[in-house]
């Protein structure tokens, strides 16, 4: 049950440094890069602002290593990429529900329980603070936020017009 890990599965104890993703119920299991705060030109604002650093693949993640570490008890940021033709490891994303597990594991292997905690948060503008409002906004105990794109993808911009988060929470 929940809290509990197979036989012979090292559970983490505490905060990890995240090397491995895995959402059984949309068919993920990749890579989590560690990468800092970038600085970028919002395409729908013009404006630089500070973001999270994405992953390089469209089939790996990124946890915002200048952020918590999940299991530290605050939230901890994890990102994927997400495309409408398919084949980036967030494209379900939106589809996860309440209860749905989500496993990390450090490079040493330790398994980190997680489980979804609500409906993901879809349409969060970016041409507006709709993402931080949501982040800064979490559910009581949410310890890891996944974070996608998601609406229409604009060419000009060479980028979707929102995102999609999907809060889930230390299980035991």
């Amino acid at each position: 049950g929940p809290g509990t890990a197979p036989a012979g599965e090292l559970l983490a104890a505490g905060a990890i440094r995240p090397a491995s993703l895995s959402i059984p119920a949309i068919d993920v299991d990749t890579t989590v890069e560690s990468r800092g705060t970038v600085r970028y030109g919002n395409p729908f604002t013009g404006q630089d602002v500070d973001g999270y650093g994405v992953p390089e693949s469209m089939a790996t993640t990124s946890w915002w290593s200048d952020g918590p570490q999940p299991g530290s008890g605050q939230m901890a940021v994890i990102l994927g990429h997400q495309q409408a033709a398919g084949g980036a490891v967030f494209d379900r994303l939106h589809t996860l529900r309440p209860g749905d597990e989500v496993q990390l594991r450090d490079a040493t292997g330790a398994l980190l329980r997680l489980q979804v905690l609500g409906e993901p948060v879809t349409g969060l503008d970016k041409a507006t603070p709709a993402l931080s409002e949501a982040l800064n906004g979490h559910p009581a105990g949410a310890d890891v936020a996944l974070v996608t794109c998601g609406g229409e993808f604009v060419e000009d911009a060479g980028t979707s017009t929102d995102n999609t988060v999907v809060f889930a929470d230390v299980v035991g």
